[in-house]
């Protein structure tokens, strides 16, 4: 009998940040959608880098907006607008880190911040949560995890440096 050899550590891998934008398209209710002005439809792609950028560390610590980890939510579909935009590839991907740890779609994700940032609530938690970290992390890393011998599922983020989990060492010598 002959053998199958099994290469289980396929993975693909591309540069994060490319050159140029890639056309992405986005869901946005239309009460929202219908209420911005020209101007403001045409920022609606610049925004999402500033929105990361000023709410990521609230989005990792807060805690998970879906329950579910087996369960991805997604907007209900009507009443929605879609709207082709062009992203940074970069924003993209961390945009798609955050919401997958938090079980929802970008979609969703992109409407959420949109909703904290016209809340004011980028106001209160700037000098909180913002102030002496980088912007940005240096790794992200998302990670899926199926136990079918505990039939649990698992969705977690870990970013480093994580400025959210510093401990301090004391010593009495």
């Amino acid at each position: 009998m002959g053998k199958i050899y099994l290469h289980t550590e396929q993975k693909i891998q591309s540069a994060l940040v490319e050159s140029g934008t890639r056309v992405e398209t986005i869901l946005f209710p239309e009460s929202y959608f219908n209420a911005l002005t020209l101007e403001q439809r045409k920022a609606l792609p610049k925004r999402i880098l500033p929105l990361l950028k000023r709410y990521q560390k609230l989005m990792l610590s807060q805690r998970r907006i879906n329950s579910k980890a087996g369960k991805t939510l997604y907007q209900k579909p009507q009443g929605m607008v879609r709207v082709n935009m062009r992203i940074n590839t970069g924003a993209w991907a961390i945009l798609g880190a955050i919401s997958a740890a938090h079980g929802v779609s970008r979609c969703f994700m992109v409407n959420y911040l949109l909703w904290l940032d016209d809340s004011e609530v980028g106001d209160s938690i700037e000098q909180t949560l913002n102030v002496g970290c980088p912007t940005f992390h240096n790794i992200y890393s998302y990670i899926w995890h199926l136990d079918l011998t505990k039939n649990s599922i698992t969705r977690r983020i870990e970013f480093n440096p994580n400025p959210l989990r510093t401990t301090i060492e004391h010593s009495i010598y």
